[in-house]
């Protein structure tokens, strides 16, 4: 094949020349993302009730949905949060479950459960998980002339909410790359009833009157068609609520005499009682958060939205548009990062290549077809559908330095050829022919050791598709261009006047040459046989200490990113409504202003309509900080920890990295270990001071403060209702004198043209304390009248506290403990059931991030025992012998200990990414072993003594060696001088390779040799 392809020169780079055209085409339309697009095997449920409390939604209406759909397919985990008013169910699945097949099922459950539950519930809403509906960005929009950190025009700021709903979301939105905008912070508007209490006494009327005046005259009873002559028409009764005069209007009849509501009401429209806000930079805001269409091109997004924001800056001077949570930043930042690690891994290799060589002629061939190799891989990841993501650039950046072996093995054979005196092209042909199954052989060993990582279990094992692929084609592709495209370029750089230019008269003094080298490489192997006991010994203890530093280094499913971004969850354990919510966030925002250069805040109730996780409530608030660098994010976040607790020592505060696909997929910000309470006593009700308790003996006796519970102080009403049947009071009249003296009695809606707005009887500002005792509620007509009866006397108020949320699992009901930051974390399960068990009312189950990882680490453990095994297979295979494959694998636990020595003086972990880098280099390392027996077997059959076959073999195989060892190293090196995500995910694997293959060469060199001289030094080849 290979004298076919040289014998047609012009055919062969005709074709490749095609293919590379194609390839650079396809890279130009590849899709940009951060991670793979993989399907988030989550699906939630979110329930919502209405002036119903955490515990009655808990046993009416989310236990028995638990019930139901704990019976879902493939349903690994579930846990809910139940609040007052509103619930949320979290249902995780096996990964590989078909969600779309699963989200129809749940919703299936819920049809079923519905019959089951009170019977005035709304249909829950189920919400499949998506890293599509994760916000690209948030774009804020305030009011230039607010002062930061005070108060805001209200009227302005009615106004810009107007337009940012009716011009900004929708300008945005008809943008194709755009699927939606989802907004809040916006103020609602509302048509408010005030009842004068006085003239409702005189008049002899109620509330119920009010409401029953209100029901009659918003009613629309339909429409009918009739006929007139040759003609229809459509007539439609309507006599709904349209207007605030409309209201005003209304006419009562009380006692023959007719009245209008605006007597004795006072009637506007005006905002509604807010329960939350939206903060950027100490001013309210109104945002928007922008959501890519799932098949889109971020960078196409990010071009047509910031032309969109540029002409809006321009039209409209007095509203400040500020970016948070930039994700095509991070995304650009990533890419191109890599991108240029990519091509600075290229460049070292050249240079590797060129001071061995000794010339610029064939590490210009070899560069060349490495380019080609390259861009034919973008042609691949077009066919099967792949993106240009952190995993598969990174893939690349990995194959790259095995990829450029094939081409060095290839141009320095057809280079000994030339030496011996053949010709250019009988050099090309023999050089190449030679090396065509041993370089099959050796990239499919390196591919094999990809296989098993197919095996490890949810989004890991998926998300490194990508990377497997991408080293599986990168060598494949390398390989062919290596023998078919290579021998072509060689012959033609070599025969055309080329070499009569000044490039091909170029030599460099090269200052490792093969003497320097071979006088390196006798004093090394010289050095170790006079030290055999020492050698071996060295040998024997990198077994324990393998082992050792398996189980000494600290261990997490994937390494720490460092960003530069902060998210603080604040419940501040108080009942305090939102102004004061957001006074507390102002002042804080002050306090760190010189420290950050964004800072955001979501403060209570937010109105996202694709918020999957629970709503906040009027006490909590969501800050987000950004730094100018990440070294100043965990200061920042002792500071903002330490600053809160001092002034609200309530206050129950957790961080967490901000909302990426990443975060997503990965759930990095996940408690290493939860405490789950279950409670022995189902009928006993846990009290805040026990709970309290148990978690200051947690604090005292482990040494870690678990995140605190919250809980809500309550005003417990009973109403006396034997008093009721006494004075003749009507408990529905009592219930509505209640709910509009608290401002929450919305009994109709105002139809407007284009928005529906609530209508509210609500009583005047007051105290609890007030209204309990001035307000009069009437008694039902009788002969003797209406009478009239203070309020305190019909019912008693009660201080009580409960827990703001109530958790549960798959187990039933729970009160969790979340510990963070654990060094060890099976004493501190120890220590927290021996104080549970103290109490004997606790029965105690434990999860987190803890137990993932040791699953993880399990799996890897496999995977790598099947690596070893078919690496095995493989050189068993090759050198028919059962004994030499286990002298080559005797180097993987001397690699694997260096290496996870290096990893932990650098300050990293055992994780997923490092892991992976000690399998791959464990087969990539090898390689030399193999190599260099196999010479060696060679010399010993045509007889050359043991140890004179040892020194020959490794002359020989010392430069490829020592070249396909410095080209995977400085493949990596890029990586260790970057900070993006990508290169701080990668750098783990970095160290790991960088370690395992400096270690691995000079046991290739030295020690292999030595343990193959203890096998065979008595016996005969």
């Amino acid at each position: 094949m290979v004298k076919f392809l040289v014998q047609r020169p012009i055919a062969v780079l005709m074709a490749f020349t095609a293919c590379f055209i194609v390839g650079m085409v396809t890279y130009f339309t590849l899709p940009v993302s951060l991670l793979p697009d993989i399907a988030i095997p989550e699906i939630t449920v979110q329930i919502s009730a209405q002036n119903t409390s955490a515990r009655e939604l808990e046993n009416t209406v989310v236990k028995p949905l638990r019930q139901q759909l704990i019976q879902v397919a493939r349903l690994k985990d579930m846990d809910s949060e139940a609040h007052d008013g509103a619930g949320l169910i979290r249902l995780n699945f096996d990964f590989g479950t078909n969600t779309d097949l699963a989200f129809i099922e749940v919703n299936e459950k819920i049809d079923a459960a519905m019959n089951y539950l009170p019977k005035d519930t709304d249909r829950p809403k189920v919400v499949k998980a998506s890293a599509t509906d994760i916000p690209v960005f948030y774009l804020s929009l305030t009011l230039k002339n607010d002062s930061a950190y005070g108060q805001t025009d209200e009227r302005a700021f009615l106004d810009l909410c107007e337009f940012a709903e009716s011009v900004i979301k929708r300008r945005i939105e008809q943008l194709t790359e755009v699927a939606m905008v989802d907004i809040t912070g916006l103020v609602e508007r509302q048509l408010q009833i005030v009842p004068d209490e006085n003239k409702l006494a005189v008049l002899g009327l109620s509330i119920q009157d009010v409401e029953s005046a209100l029901a009659q005259n918003n009613v629309e009873p339909g429409s009918m068609t009739v006929r007139d002559g040759y003609y229809e028409y459509n007539i439609k009764f309507s006599t709904l609520l349209r207007t605030e005069e409309d209201v005003k209007n209304i006419l009562i009849n009380k006692n023959g005499r007719i009245i209008r509501l605006e007597e004795f009401c006072r009637i506007g429209i005006v905002p509604v009682r807010e329960k939350g806000v939206s903060m950027s930079n100490g001013k309210r805001a109104v945002t928007l958060a922008i959501i890519k269409q799932a098949d889109e091109n971020m960078d196409d997004m990010k071009q047509a939205i910031g032309g969109t924001m540029n002409y809006f800056q321009s039209v409209y001077p007095d509203i400040e548009f500020s970016v948070s949570r930039n994700q095509t930043e991070l995304l650009d930042y990533t890419i191109s990062n890599l991108q240029q690690n990519l091509s600075l891994g290229f460049l070292f290799i050249c240079i590797v290549a060129v001071l061995f060589l000794g010339d610029v002629k064939s590490p210009f061939i070899i560069g060349l077809s490495m380019v080609v190799s390259i861009v034919i891989c973008f042609l691949f990841f077009y066919l099967f559908k792949m993106s240009l993501n952190i995993i598969s650039l990174s893939g690349l950046i990995l194959a790259l330095g095995m990829m450029i072996d094939s081409s060095i093995i290839v141009t320095e054979n057809i280079s000994q050829y030339r030496e011996r005196g053949y010709s250019l092209k009988r050099a090309c042909i023999t050089g190449t022919s030679e090396v065509v199954t041993p370089m099959l052989s050796s990239s499919l060993t390196t591919i094999a050791v990809f296989v098993p990582l197919i095996f490890m279990s949810g989004i890991a094992g998926a998300i490194f598709y990508d990377q497997a692929f991408s080293v599986t084609v990168g060598l494949m592709v390398s390989y062919f261009t290596g023998i078919m495209l290579l021998p072509v370029l060689y012959m033609l750089v070599y025969r055309t006047g080329l070499r009569k230019s000044w490039f091909s008269r170029i030599r460099i003094n090269n200052p490792i040459k093969d003497h320097t080298l071979d006088r390196f490489y006798d004093a090394g192997i010289d050095f170790i046989f006079a030290h055999k006991t020492a050698s071996v010994l060295f040998c024997i203890v990198s077994v324990p200490l393998c082992v050792f530093m398996f189980y000494f280094i600290g261990k997490e499913r994937m390494p720490e990113i460092d960003q530069n971004e902060l998210i603080a969850r604040v419940e501040w354990n108080e009942n305090i409504h939102v102004d004061e919510n957001r006074r507390r966030v102002d002042n804080l925002f002050e306090l760190f202003k010189t420290e950050t250069i964004e800072q955001t805040a979501a403060v209570g109730q937010q109105d996202y309509l694709l918020n999957r996780e629970q709503a906040l409530s009027s006490s909590e608030a969501e800050l987000y900080f950004k730094t100018k660098n990440p070294s100043e994010i965990v200061p920042l976040q002792e500071k903002v920890y330490r600053t809160l607790k001092a002034e609200y020592p309530l206050a129950v505060i957790s961080f967490s990295p901000p909302e990426t696909v990443f975060e997503k997929l990965f759930v990095t910000g996940e408690a290493d270990v939860v405490a789950e309470l279950y409670s022995r006593n189902k009928e006993k009700v846990p009290t805040a001071d026990e709970l309290r308790n148990l978690e200051a003996e947690f604090a005292t006796r482990t040494g870690y403060a678990p995140t605190g519970i919250a809980f809500e102080n309550q005003l417990n009403i009973r109403i006396n209702k034997e008093k009721l049947l006494l004075y003749n009071v009507s408990y529905d009249e009592l219930y509505r004198i209640l709910k509009t003296a608290f401002k929450e009695n919305s009994i109709a809606t105002l139809h407007s043209y284009q928005q529906y707005l609530p209508i509210s009887i609500v009583g005047e500002e007051q105290t609890v304390n007030s209204i309990l005792q001035e307000t009069l509620v009437p008694t039902r007509a009788d002969q003797y009248g209406v009478e009239y009866l203070p309020l305190r006397e019909l019912v008693s108020v009660a201080p009580a506290e409960d827990l703001k949320a109530i958790t549960a699992g798959r187990n039933g009901e729970y009160v969790p403990f979340r510990f963070y930051e654990v060094k060890e974390a099976e004493p501190l399960m120890e220590q927290v059931k021996e104080v549970v068990d103290t109490t004997g009312d606790w029965d105690t189950a434990f999860s987190g991030s803890f137990f993932s990882n040791r699953k993880m680490l399990d799996e890897l453990v496999v995977i790598l025992f099947i690596s070893i095994l078919l690496m095995y297979f493989i050189l068993a295979a090759q050198f028919e012998s059962f004994v030499q494959p286990l002298v080559v694998l005797l180097e993987i636990p001397i690699d694997v200990a260096f290496a996870l020595v290096l990893l932990w003086i650098c300050g990293h972990t055992l994780n997923l990414m490092s892991a992976i880098g000690l399998i791959v280099t464990c087969g990539i390392i090898i390689n030399d072993s193999i190599l260099k027996l196999d010479a060696i077997n060679e010399l010993r059959k045509t007889g050359m003594p043991l140890l004179e076959a040892i020194h020959e073999a490794g002359r020989r195989r010392l430069r490829p060696i020592i070249m396909t060892s410095l080209t995977t190293i400085f493949a990596m090196v890029p990586l260790l001088f970057s900070f993006d995500m990508g290169s701080e995910l990668q750098k783990p694997l970095s160290i790991a390779m960088i370690g395992a293959m400096f270690i691995g060469t000079l046991v290739s060199l030295f020690i292999i040799p030595l343990i193959y001289w203890f096998i065979y030094r008595d016996k005969k080849a």
